[in-house]
């Protein structure tokens, strides 16, 4: 069970570091504008590989995927960072990922409200 604890210490290390990376010496201006979060990390069984959910606060879905395209372009940038934060004999290959979980739930809360707002009335 050793191994399940450092790899979900290991993803929360990561997520850590790149959110802190992507605040404070990610230089994009679009990418400072866009204010990203770190939402999660999934991190492939070998730690050779992470996923990194990305939720951003505003813009319209093209600015959205612009935004992801700049993650995607400087991914090199953000793994030699983490590389220089975190002790690891490889520092895995990172793939941006754009959360929407969050704007999901939002409409789904709009869409609950709206069905009971009909039912009440009604």
């Amino acid at each position: 069970m050793s191994y399940g604890r450092a790899h979900a210490r290991l993803c929360a290390e990561i997520k850590r570091e790149v959110s802190q990376i992507v605040e404070f010496e990610a230089r994009d201006p679009i990418l400072q504008e866009a204010l990203p979060t770190v939402m999660a990390v999934k991190l492939s069984v070998d730690a050779r590989y992470a996923k990194i959910y990305i939720a951003l606060a505003q813009g319209s879905q093209e600015e959205k995927l612009e935004v992801m395209a700049i993650f995607r372009r400087d991914r090199g940038f953000f793994r030699a960072k983490l590389a220089h934060r975190l002790s690891l004999r490889y520092t895995p290959e990172l793939e941006f990922i754009l959360d929407e979980t969050v704007e999901q739930a939002i409409r789904l809360d709009q869409i609950l409200a709206h069905e009971d707002d009909e039912l009440s009335a009604g």
